[in-house]
């Protein structure tokens, strides 16, 4: 009630699914973690997404100790230095990028991320579970 009343918002706080998104391969991972990190770049929170003190994109570049990032994460970004340096720059270049086709994937409750052919097969495969 408190949170319905203040906020102008009606019925349940979480009454929508989380949004998911199938993800083809790495290349696609990165591409969709660049757009998260650039969020609060994109409403004008921050100019620089490291500035932005919730993000757990420090964890991942390295510049602080891992307490929600998966080590699996790391890995695909790199342990190298170089490698957590090359992960920055492709972050900071997304922001003068075109990321709006990424952003259309959230306004699905189910995504699919890929090729063409991945994302028939996806939508195939997911149709048919569903209908069961």
């Amino acid at each position: 009630m408190y949170f319905n009343r203040n906020y102008e918002h009606f019925g349940p706080v979480f009454q929508n699914r989380f949004k998911s998104i199938l993800i083809e391969n790495d290349s696609y991972f990165l591409k969709l973690s660049q757009y998260i990190y650039l969020n609060p770049v994109k409403a004008n929170l921050v100019k620089n997404p490291l500035d932005y003190k919730y993000s757990s994109i420090r964890e991942a570049l390295g510049k602080e100790q891992l307490h929600f990032l998966d080590g699996d994460i790391i890995r695909l970004i790199g342990e190298t230095e170089n490698s957590r340096k090359e992960y920055e720059k492709f972050i900071i270049n997304g922001i003068s990028a075109d990321l709006s086709a990424i952003e259309k994937l959230f306004e699905k409750e189910e995504a699919v991320m890929g090729n063409s052919k991945f994302a028939t097969y996806a939508q195939k495969k997911y149709m048919r579970t569903k209908t069961k």
